[in-house]
């Protein structure tokens, strides 16, 4: 029987001993000299990184617009017009339009300018503060301009875009290679492919990949004491490799109805290639080629809720292995779509690709090489199976319209803050007494502090904003008020203006009553006048018909006295003459 024997120690002695051996390790780090201590250019560098990686909040985020943008739209009186000055609200009056007028010319930069130029007005733009300056005939026709942009400067509809690619790639590859050499086999030599030695007799996918005999493994026999004529050599290369590779991509986009948005990664990749001149040894050269994820798409919303997507989209790579030897290879997959419709929330899967190979080739000698057993001692195989897919997924939706600033700073500070870990073994032997650890947590505290103070000062500038927007709300009530008492006062004095004018008016259109009975009655007169007259003609007409019926009457009666005295003077004559021819007859007295 065996008896252990136990031994209370003392506490002091416990303490002593963890005492000493603190003590010690003080000496022992004591002497190392400046090597754990903080140097200022540690402090200083770690200072710097510190203060660069923090994620500071804006205090400029909740700036208000300026208030001559939020007010009504303005006129103001020329001498040949109105003109309208309209600050447009969703729309810049920088889009590109064309114009009716001449359909020769480039695209003009001047948005409802150029529709509102097509309608017949004269119209200045301003791009940098969205204004637009419109030279109406009056009141109505700016009435009419304020109509239009009514309808026509509306919220456009904001799409997000969300795009899954998914690709998948599998290599799976078999590859044997056989060399056999024997100088002196009973007296005879059996050489087959000496000359091309260290090279295999039967070569597999070296053929296609100079870097295969770089892998794989011998199994054979393989003798050569450096005497001429009695090296043996059966050796089988074996190599297998199987690789893949799986990629997922999600990029999201927003961009507005109609226009364009582009995300785009490049990376400048380096391609190493072997390069063999004649009569030179190998040697390998580093290229390098730009792999790029570019995805471009333009949305179009349509009235029946629909949304359609004209979609570029090229994927890169350079991690696919490729062949026995696994060698990243380049690829890139691309896919464009013109038009398409998706209801707003479902996927549309506007692309896949399923490809499947499988290659095998077997080289030997004829008859040998279908020996079994042996006949891999005479052939070579190279077998390779591969498989790839790919498929792009987009989900359109209509976009809230962002999220807010501080849940977005938030989420990137979580995103780029350490994480905590445990001290490591070497951390317990350069800080036994957890000062870094202790400075580390200081540091954090001292951060969010510093992040508290800066939040602490956004609300102060935040609550002064809002004073400041009060104030300047209270000015701006003031200086409307004010303005609507001139405007009162201007309307007052036309009105009174509008009342003398009346005054005026009627005074004149009685001036001109009396004035029209006057000449009503002077015209009345100048009737009765010409009537008088008229009368006068006619009795006077009447008497000159009677004196011209008497007149004729009067010739008649001539006419007829004429022709009698005619006939009395034939007579007479008739008498005479009978007279003569009585006195003829009459004796001689």
């Amino acid at each position: 029987m065996i008896f252990f024997e136990t031994r209370a120690v003392p506490i002091n002695t416990i303490l002593k001993n963890q005492i000493l051996g603190i003590f010690l390790l003080s000496v022992l780090l004591g002497g190392c000299g400046d090597f754990f201590d903080k140097t200022p250019t540690d402090l200083e560098s770690k200072a710097v990184l510190r203060d660069i990686s923090r994620v500071q909040e804006n205090p400029d985020v909740g700036n208000p617009l300026p208030p001559v943008y939020l007010e009504e739209p303005k006129r103001l009186k020329v001498e040949d017009g109105v003109k309208l000055f309209y600050f447009t609200q969703f729309t810049p009056v920088g889009d590109l339009t064309y114009s009716n007028q001449d359909q020769n010319l480039v695209k003009k930069a001047h948005g409802f300018g150029g529709t509102i130029r097509d309608l017949g007005f004269k119209v200045s733009t301003h791009p940098s503060t969205n204004q637009l300056i419109v030279h109406c005939a009056d009141d109505r026709e700016c009435d009419q301009v304020l109509a239009y942009l009514e309808k026509t400067d509306v919220p456009p509809i904001q799409v997000h875009i969300d795009c899954l690619i998914l690709e998948r790639f599998g290599n799976i590859t078999q590859d044997w290679e056989a060399s056999l050499l024997i100088e002196n086999f009973l007296g005879e030599h059996i050489a087959l492919g000496a000359a091309k030695f260290p090279k295999p007799t039967f070569p597999g996918a070296a053929l296609r990949e100079s870097r295969r005999g770089d892998f794989g493994l011998d199994i054979g026999y393989w003798i050569n004491k450096g005497v001429p004529g009695h090296q043996v050599r059966v050796l089988v290369d074996v190599l297998e490799s199987r690789g893949y590779l799986k990629v997922l991509m999600n990029p999201t986009l927003e961009s507005v109805n109609g226009k364009s948005a582009q995300v785009q990664i490049r990376d400048n990749a380096p391609i190493e290639k072997i390069v063999t001149e004649r009569g030179n040894l190998s040697y390998s050269v580093t290229d390098y080629h730009w792999v790029e994820d570019t995805l471009r798409v333009t949305p179009f919303v349509y009235a029946d809720g629909s949304i359609g997507l004209n979609t570029h989209i090229t994927i890169g790579s350079k991690s696919k292995p490729e062949g026995v030897a696994q060698t990243p290879i380049i690829t890139e997959r691309s896919i464009d779509i013109g038009e398409n419709r998706i209801e707003p929330g479902k996927s549309l899967i506007i692309g896949g690709m399923r490809k499947s190979e499988k290659r095998s080739v077997v080289r030997g000698i004829p008859f040998f090489k279908d020996l079994p057993i042996i006949g891999i001692l005479f052939s070579s195989k190279d077998f390779e199976e591969k498989a790839t897919e790919i498929i792009f997924v987009l989900t359109p939706s209509i976009s809230s319209g962002g999220v807010d600033y501080k849940e977005a700073a938030d989420m990137v500070r979580k995103k780029f803050e350490a994480p905590d870990y445990e001290l490591d073994i070497d951390e317990i032997v350069t800080d036994p007494l957890g000062t870094k650890a202790h400075l580390e947590v200081v540091e954090k505290q001292t951060g969010l502090a510093e992040v508290e103070m800066v939040r602490l000062q956004i609300q102060a500038a935040e609550a002064t904003r809002q004073a400041q927007a009060e104030q300047l709300r209270a000015e701006k009530a003031i200086l409307d008020a004010k303005a609507m008492q001139a405007q009162a006062q201007e309307a007052q004095a036309l009105v009174e203006k509008a009342h003398a004018q009346k005054k005026a008016a009627k005074a004149e259109k009685l001036a001109a009553t009396k004035e029209a009975q006057a000449q009503q009655s002077q015209i009345a007169q100048t009737q009765a006048d010409i009537d008088k007259a008229q009368a006068e003609v006619a009795v006077a007409r009447a008497a000159a018909q009677k004196a011209q019926a008497k007149l004729k009457e009067a010739e008649q009666k001539v006419q007829t006295y004429m022709q009698e005295e005619a006939k009395a003077k034939e007579k007479a004559r008739e008498i005479q003459q009978q007279i003569d021819a009585l006195e003829k007859q009459l004796p001689p007295a």
